[in-house]
């Protein structure tokens, strides 16, 4: 799953970016051992300056295309294992409401 996005608040940038494809790499769900009992989704996310880009050289080995940014690379967000069972669409979700703070334009690629 992927979106692309349009921002200035990449990496101190002075203009904005368009086409900004941002990835889900990975999703990890945890349960804590709270009263009551919580389930954190937690996910991260790899940034290029566009889906072109990310596969200008090939996504892998390198990552030597990626965009980096401490705003946008690591989210934690609720999850219910009773109503959802897959953490990558709730992941998927909660990261659209996040960039969205950020981002004058979301699409999904």
């Amino acid at each position: 799953m992927a979106i692309t996005f349009t921002t200035d608040k990449l990496q101190g940038l002075p203009t904005a970016v368009a086409g900004v494809y941002g990835r889900i790499q990975s999703v990890t769900v945890k349960k804590y051992d709270t009263d009551p009992v919580s389930w954190q989704c937690l996910y991260d996310v790899v940034l290029h300056a566009s889906a072109a880009v990310r596969n200008a050289d090939g996504e892998y080995p390198g990552w030597g295309n990626r965009l980096h940014s401490p705003q946008i690379d690591h989210f934690t967000c609720t999850y219910d294992p009773t109503s959802n069972s897959n953490p990558y669409a709730q992941a998927y979700a909660d990261l659209k409401t996040q960039i969205a703070s950020i981002a004058s334009s979301i699409a999904d690629a």
